[in-house]
């Protein structure tokens, strides 16, 4: 079969037959959904129409749509795909189809002066994880590679007990709001190059410096009284954001630089946020981790956090 991938403007008739090969692909699988192929068009369109995404279709000879896959252009340099993508027509040559979408999309990223095309696959049960191992295959036959799996946990705020805890002599703690970009920046690295964030670590030096652009945006609402910063002599060293996702207070970024940790300032930061967040009426908490990092694991545990779920990332760069 000769597979020809392009960027195309999708007709309602393509959101429809796409939606089509969807349901088609999915049933019987975690993936199955009791959407109507009305609501899943819909939802293709609203994707396709959107400028922050880029949206590519695999067509066979006939110019018919076999295959589709689109990715997020979050932040300069960086793009992601979210979801278990590429979609191919389960009557095709599915591995072929499959591995001409992500090509394409590597090209594509190269020639809009992108350097990094991350995958996100989120696992909720071990029949996600099972279905997740055939899109991970093909992901690495297109030298696409391991970057991290974290953890989503979250925690019931009115069913804990926080402690009452001192700030050790010769700290300070700041808001978020009070502290500029400039000034959070050099720890922001000194922590996350330091940590067991596999994310973070597998990116290059200008993707890691947009990411923490990203974490410390303070044109991206944030809750006051949870996102503290703490300093000692004048220098920060360590901090805690939380933001709201929808009815959620989610927490992250939270660090230290590596001479503050074993101290249990972590602790005392994390207790401090959730403590206003209970304060201001907020009962539910979550934040994602690194399945490798157990002294953190192990305190989120401590103040009620629990796994909800998996998810595991690769990433491909020229």
């Amino acid at each position: 079969m000769m597979i020809r991938v392009e960027s195309k403007k999708l007709s309602s008739e393509d959101c429809q037959h796409l939606a089509t090969i969807i349901a088609a692909a999915r049933k019987g699988t975690p993936l199955e959904s009791d959407r109507s192929i009305e609501e899943t068009a819909a939802n293709i369109e609203r994707i396709s129409t959107n400028e922050g995404y880029r949206n590519l279709v695999a067509l066979d000879e006939q110019r018919g749509i076999v295959g589709w896959i689109y990715y997020y252009v979050a932040f300069p340099l960086m793009t992601f795909i979210s979801g278990f993508l590429p979609i191919v027509d389960k009557t095709q040559e599915s591995e072929e189809i499959a591995l001409s979408l992500i090509e394409a999309s590597k090209r594509d990223i190269v020639e809009h002066g992108r350097s990094r095309l991350e995958i996100e696959l989120e696992l909720p049960t071990d029949g996600h994880r099972s279905f997740s191992e055939k899109i991970v295959d093909w992901y690495r036959k297109c030298d696409f590679q391991f970057a991290a799996e974290e953890v989503h946990m979250a925690s019931d705020l009115s069913a804990i007990e926080l402690p009452k805890l001192e700030l050790p002599k010769g700290y300070v703690l700041k808001k978020f709001s009070e502290v500029s970009y400039e000034q959070l920046e050099g720890p922001g690295f000194q922590t996350f190059e330091n940590s067991k964030d596999g994310l973070f670590v597998s990116m290059n030096y200008s993707e890691q410096k947009v990411t923490l652009k990203h974490f410390f945006d303070k044109s991206e609402p944030f809750i006051e009284g949870s996102s503290l910063v703490l300093e000692k002599e004048n220098n920060i060293i360590g901090f805690i954001i939380t933001r709201m996702r929808g009815e959620e207070a989610q927490i992250g970024p939270i660090g230290l630089i590596p001479e503050a940790r074993g101290q249990g300032l972590a602790n005392y930061l994390l207790v401090r946020a959730l403590k206003n967040l209970r304060k201001n009426e907020l009962s539910n908490a979550s934040l994602d981790m690194s399945i490798t990092n157990h002294p953190a694991r192990k305190l989120y545990k401590r103040h009620g956090f629990e796994d909800v779920y998996h998810k595991q990332f690769y990433y491909w760069s020229p």
